[in-house]
């Protein structure tokens, strides 16, 4: 017969197993002190899981380390979210441009993923606004001499991803900066993606691209000298965690989970880890007017 001992091995054993097969980035209900699901959904909270959709190309936002796993700011702060909420979190990777689409087709709850709040796009969901990206035209850390006054990017080509607010901004730019003022129009090269963009640049089809200022701080501690900041920045929104239009209590319990983790200083921890400190913001609900 078997005795105590040998029972209570079996089944520290057998728990240990049946944790192993979990399959989620982030803690448990309860994992973190004073975490709660009650301001969640039922079905979230029946699952105990949230799912993110995010773009991992973005660095130091979200992208793959050398193992293939997710990391970065967005990815730390999921987490840290999921914490305080008391559930797991679930990355469900899709390019950009369908990230929308995943959440009003309820393949995720939520989008964390580098995403900036526009008007047009608060006609598709909601967001919580949690961090001040800023926009700014690079170019090669050879040619950054070029480049000293703001109308020295009027006649030029700028590289954007066509899927960002970026290239909306570099063509108000082209107006209010260059042709407005008699000067040559900016030629803007669409791309499908930053890295598309920046592979323009880096082949001399562009003179310039635009980039959010938070992966340029990444290539300059990565990649040093090999691409430089010019002129000023340019006008940005805020990013923003997008759920479905009209999902409120979703999208309330995202914006207290923030909260929270603004009040206890972990959000600072991540963006200070990341060196993107220049971005903090308390969240706020469709922020973009």
């Amino acid at each position: 017969m078997m005795n105590l001992k040998n029972t209570a091995r079996l089944a520290s054993v057998a728990a240990v197993a049946a944790l192993a097969l979990t399959g989620c980035v982030s803690g448990n209900a309860g994992t973190s002190s004073g975490a709660s699901t009650e301001g969640l959904p039922a079905d979230i909270k029946s699952s105990g899981k949230l799912r993110v959709g995010l773009s991992a190309n973005f660095p130091p936002m979200e992208f793959k380390d050398k193992d293939e796993k997710y990391v970065g700011a967005d990815v730390d702060l999921q987490k840290k979210l999921g914490e305080v909420l008391g559930v797991q979190i679930e990355i469900v990777e899709a390019p950009f441009d369908q990230l929308i689409n995943s959440v009003q087709t309820g393949r995720v709850d939520m989008v964390m993923s580098g995403m900036t709040d526009t008007v047009e796009r608060q006609k598709s969901g909601d967001f919580v606004d949690y961090f001040r990206s800023q926009g700014r035209l690079y170019t090669t850390g050879a040619r950054a001499g070029e480049f000293t006054k703001q109308d020295d990017a009027c006649g030029k080509k700028v590289a954007v991803s066509g899927k960002t607010e970026f290239f909306n901004t570099i063509k108000t730019l082209n107006t209010t900066l260059c042709t407005d003022k008699g000067k040559p129009a900016i030629e803007i090269l669409a791309a499908d993606s930053g890295p598309a963009a920046r592979l323009q640049l880096d082949q001399g089809r562009a003179d310039l691209a635009a980039q959010g200022a938070e992966n340029l701080a990444y290539f300059a501690k990565t990649e040093p000298g090999k691409y430089a900041t010019v002129l000023d920045p340019l006008p940005s929104k805020p990013n923003g965690i997008l759920v479905k239009k009209g999902n409120t209590q979703l999208l309330n319990a995202i914006k207290d989970g923030m909260q929270k983790l603004y009040d206890n200083g972990e959000y600072k921890k991540v963006l200070d880890q990341w060196g993107i400190a220049y971005g903090a913001m308390k969240p706020e609900i469709n922020g973009v007017k």
